[in-house]
């Protein structure tokens, strides 16, 4: 075992980042495989259960791939514990599995809905392991830019995933071909994984306690870190508020607009547009930038692309502001990543991240159990204008939270 600190980069714009560091091109490749391979998924099974058990077959199935997602702190001790190469190679090879039963089966719904749930837990388990490795590849100069290029592999799922989906359960084989490429997505992203250093687990080797013992550990790092902890709950906050967008959007084209389901797609399509392009700007652009800087702007963005939505006479407004709101989103999870990985000592940071994304999560349910009332009781525009507000009410503690500077990194360890 030697220690490593990783080597301060040179100004590194997206091709010198991926090129000059083989570990996180390595990383990058395989999330964005598995990601685009998830989005093929969703669509493909939503596209099987809608005509065979009806809406409540589709909610059952998105609730079983959303519910895992809560157990976040707990996916964070497994990242904190586990070697972290072996553990994202066994949780792809996991996921391969289960697809590759699906695929092959296409099984009822009491069969699906449990595997669909398994492969929730794996993908939970596997998000924080992942997103705690940037501070370990990247020097602390470079990570706003590497959040941004690790973060594209989202953007492509929702951007690329579901449009493949739709085509390759239209071409020969169906639902069973486009759910064996998603298998197949996840085994070569275990094989590009097994390229990464064999990096050394950031829990103490002479620590005894449990898994549950562990999670109330970081669960108490959070609520006693108060930094730590405003983040955490200001993303709760806006993605409760921000996430609105995703049940009003359609009630505004339709409803507030009259317009048909294509100019609902176009919104929806303007949102995911914003999020590449910000993220590929930051790739180019946020090297040195403060990440509180980006963060305070970005949520900015999304506040005022929400109300413009919820004000917009005529389509094109509309697509604007959400193409101002999705770039906001996009350099929102650029700058809370980065803020996190500054901040957090690497033995916390794996159920930090997975405490963070329980919170998102958490957000994105409280918001879309309300906005279906709030659009019947106020309508569309209305509830826009109330997210929007909701989102920017958030400022004012973020900047007073963020003004000090984050201490510095340790110096890490790799075995090689």
């Amino acid at each position: 075992m030697t220690q490593v600190t990783p080597p301060v980069a040179e100004p590194a714009p997206r091709a010198r980042l991926l090129r000059g560091n083989p570990a996180f091109r390595v990383l990058c490749m395989s999330r964005a495989v598995s990601f685009i391979g998830d989005g093929i998924t969703l669509t493909a099974l939503v596209l099987l259960v809608a005509p065979r058990d009806g809406s409540a077959g589709v909610g059952m199935l998105l609730l079983a791939n959303a519910l895992p997602r809560f157990g976040g702190t707990l996916a964070g001790v497994l990242a904190d514990r586990i070697q972290t190469r072996r553990l994202m190679v066994a949780c792809d090879l996991a996921q391969a599995l289960v697809i590759a039963t699906i695929a092959v089966t296409l099984p009822p719904l009491p069969v699906l809905v449990p595997l669909v749930a398994i492969a929730g837990v794996v993908a939970t388990i596997r998000n924080p392991a992942g997103r705690s490795l940037i501070p370990v590849l990247v020097a602390p100069s470079d990570r706003t830019a590497a959040n941004a290029l690790f973060g594209m592999s989202r953007t492509l799922q929702l951007a690329i995933g579901p449009a493949l989906g739709g085509l390759l359960t239209t071409g020969p084989g169906g639902l069973h071909t486009a759910l064996a490429i998603d298998a197949a997505t996840f085994l070569a992203s275990a094989l590009l994984l097994t390229r990464l250093p064999a990096i050394t687990p950031a829990r103490d080797p002479n620590a005894t306690t449990g898994i549950w013992a562990d999670a109330a550990a970081g669960i108490h790092y959070v609520a006693t870190h108060r930094r730590v902890r405003i983040l955490v709950l200001t993303l709760f906050v806006v993605v409760a508020f921000a996430a609105v967008d995703n049940v009003a959007l359609v009630f505004l084209t339709s409803d507030d607009l009259d317009a048909g389901p294509a100019a609902y797609g176009l919104a929806a399509s303007a949102f995911g547009a914003g999020m590449l392009l910000a993220s590929l700007a930051c790739i180019r652009l946020a090297r040195g930038r403060s990440p509180a800087a980006l963060l305070i702007v970005a949520i900015a963005a999304t506040g005022i692309g929400i109300l413009v939505t919820g004000a917009a006479p005529v389509l094109a407004v509309v697509m604007a502001a959400q193409l101002i709101a999705g770039a906001g989103n996009a350099v929102e999870n650029i700058g809370y990543d980065t803020i996190i990985q500054n901040l957090v000592p690497r033995p916390f940071l794996g159920r930090v991240f997975g405490t963070l994304g329980t919170a998102a999560q958490l957000g994105a349910g409280l918001a879309y159990a309300a906005a279906g009332l709030l659009v019947d009781l106020v309508g569309a525009r209305t509830t826009f204008m109330l997210a929007g507000i909701g989102t920017l009410a958030v400022l004012p503690i973020l900047i007073h939270t963020l003004r000090d500077k984050a201490p510095h990194d340790a110096t890490v360890s790799v075995d090689r």
